[in-house]
């Protein structure tokens, strides 16, 4: 009996392997399958933007949670890896214009593929796209733009907006690959260089000072810096606050056994600037 069992056992093992085989060697044969690609930002981030190229041709955009669906020819092979289309590229944009980026393809099993030839239709497919940029630098640059009208900031390709009256802080990054790269612009006009170790201040009506005051967290200390920004059109800060023309918060967590919080607020200019 146990013997028999054994028998049993090896040829049901034997006919799974077969089929499986059988499985693998069909999904090679015939025109290679046609996918239909659903192509998402799973992290679905506002304002992030992907292009979408087959074969050099741009196919569309991805905003935000938005989707872009496209039919892709696979290739012959025998394995779904060696079947699955190879001619996509992502491009997301950047400092010196659009560039490559991450994404994954997530394709049916070979009963599904086999299944959707049977039944003469393209295999689904999704396409999770990842925002990958190059390796760069962040760029503070404060904004005070009270009394005056929208305001466009801008390194190279990338650029914020400053509402119109409001005081901003601004982050932008910035890597190296052209000359538009090189300086910070205000509505399309270069007015200062890129420096990623300074924080660059911006007054729009060039009339106002300005002076860091700082708070103590875990520990007592607060206080004010005795240089006084006088007005300019722009000018780099001795220091990088925290925080611009905002009240610094009442808390913070820290990891260690406290830390220090400044801002830039403005003042009452001396009365030599007036």
């Amino acid at each position: 009996m146990k013997q028999r069992c054994s028998i049993s056992c090896i040829t049901w093992r034997s006919i799974f392997s077969f089929a499986f085989l059988l499985v693998l060697g069909c999904i090679g044969c015939g025109k290679p399958p046609m996918f239909h690609v659903v192509a998402r930002n799973e992290r679905a981030v506002e304002g992030e933007r992907f292009k979408i190229f087959l074969k050099g041709r741009e196919l569309g955009t991805v905003t935000g949670s938005g989707t872009l669906a496209f039919d892709a020819e696979g290739r012959k092979g025998d394995t779904v890896q060696e079947m699955e289309p190879r001619d996509i590229e992502v491009r997301i944009p950047w400092v010196c214009g659009w560039v490559k980026t991450d994404f994954s393809l997530y394709l049916a099993g070979p009963d599904e593929i086999e299944r959707a030839r049977a039944e003469h239709r393209p295999v689904q497919a999704s396409m999770s796209l990842s925002y990958m940029p190059p390796a760069f630098d962040w760029v503070t640059i404060f904004v005070d733009n009270r009394g005056g009208p929208p305001q466009t900031v801008s390194i190279g390709e990338l650029q914020e907006q400053v509402p119109a009256g409001a005081a901003q802080r601004i982050l932008l990054p910035h890597s190296d690959g052209c000359d538009k790269a090189n300086d910070v612009r205000l509505n399309g006009a270069a007015v200062a260089p890129v420096n990623t170790r300074q924080t660059l201040l911006i007054d729009i009506s060039h009339s106002h000072c300005y002076r860091v005051e700082w708070a103590g967290y875990g520990f007592d200390d607060s206080g004010h810096g005795k240089t006084i920004y006088q007005p300019r059109p722009f000018q780099f800060l001795d220091s990088n606050p925290d925080f611009f023309m905002e009240p610094l918060p009442g808390s913070v967590v820290t990891e260690g056994t406290g830390t220090v919080r400044s801002k830039l607020k403005d003042v009452a200019c001396p009365k030599r600037v007036r």
